[in-house]
């Protein structure tokens, strides 16, 4: 065999790939359509459907709001620490020392009402000896009724005339003064400053619960509204009330630190740092304005702000109503 025989031509690497790819540029094309999956067996025509464009569907971005990188505090709900050692699993429920002393009053009340009852009891049972013109107390101090000098027999008959009833003798300071409007209050409770103290009331609380759903670490540090007596004496330190709104039918409590002392405090305060206090809604009312099941004594107002002119109007009513209160309680 001859060294020219085409068999035994040899080509490089590249000159092959390059012959391959024109034989394959010259096959068919294989078009796709849109509207079939799978491979046409045969050559198909350009339709118009080949150059129609679908647009493709974006997955929706749910916008999240950020939280504030802010420390929450430990007296907040939301804050969870870690407990060390042992935890009760229903923890004892801290009493203040307000409550004690009207827990403490309520029952020495009721000791004192039974005991009452006992007594009245005991002497309906005895009976009545009137045989004489002198008592047994009479008797008692001189021995007989010679020997009785009369001084002390007008001593005596004038500690019999005497009343040791408490009811009778702890009558209030003025006719308008009752049980539901106790002698610490210095206003008239009218219908007009009712309704503007709710309206007050209902407002804050709105704006309170939006800012709380909005975010609730800023509402916490920044609330509309406190309640409670220890609440409010704790913000009229640090001069933040800016209205303080009492119920004029809280419960009678004499004891030292109890809350008749709690209540004329909080007046002596709010008439040093000139901040307005009102008696308008009783308990039932200011829990019914709040939205709230127990019964609440005390709202301390801290930010009035969207609710300014019924805070003038409740501030102009609470005038007329303490001139009113003047005029009836004048002797």
């Amino acid at each position: 065999m001859s060294r020219n025989s085409d068999k035994l031509n040899i080509i490089d690497q590249n000159t092959f790939q390059n012959i391959k790819n024109d034989s394959s540029d010259n096959l068919p094309r294989i078009l796709r359509s849109s509207k079939y999956k799978n491979k046409h067996k045969k050559q198909q025509p350009c339709t118009l459907l080949d150059f129609v464009v679908v647009p493709c569907k974006k997955p929706k971005q749910i916008k999240r709001q950020k939280a504030p990188h802010l420390i929450a505090a430990r007296c907040t709900v939301s804050f969870k620490f870690k407990h060390k050692g042992k935890v009760r699993l229903h923890a004892k429920r801290r009493v203040t020392r307000l409550k004690r002393i009207i827990s403490k009053h309520r029952k020495w009340k009721q000791s004192a009402a039974e005991r009452g009852s006992v007594l009245e009891n005991e002497i309906q049972d005895e009976p009545i000896e009137q045989e004489g013109t002198c008592s047994d107390f009479e008797l008692c101090i001189g021995g007989t009724e010679d020997n009785i000098q009369p001084d002390m027999l007008q001593l005596t008959t004038d500690l019999g005339q005497m009343s040791f009833n408490k009811e009778e003798s702890r009558q209030p300071m003025h006719a308008i003064h009752s049980r539901r409007f106790r002698s610490y209050c210095d206003n008239c409770t009218t219908a007009m400053l009712k309704q503007l103290s709710t309206q007050l009331l209902s407002d804050l609380h709105r704006f309170q619960k939006r800012a709380y759903s909005n975010n609730e670490i800023k509402a916490r540090a920044h609330p509309r509204l406190v309640v409670g007596f220890r609440e409010a004496m704790s913000r009229l330190r640090i001069n933040k009330v800016k209205l303080l709104l009492i119920a004029p039918d809280c419960e009678l409590c004499p004891e030292k630190g109890g809350l008749d002392e709690t209540i004329e405090g909080l007046k002596l305060v709010c008439q040093q740092q000139n901040v307005p206090y009102c008696f308008s809604l009783k308990r039932r009312q200011l829990a019914y304005a709040l939205q709230k099941q127990a019964q609440i004594s005390c709202v301390s107002i801290l930010d009035y702000d969207g609710a300014q002119d019924t805070y003038k109007q409740l501030l102009e009513e609470l005038n007329t109503a303490r001139a009113q209160y003047k005029r009836l309680t004048a002797v």
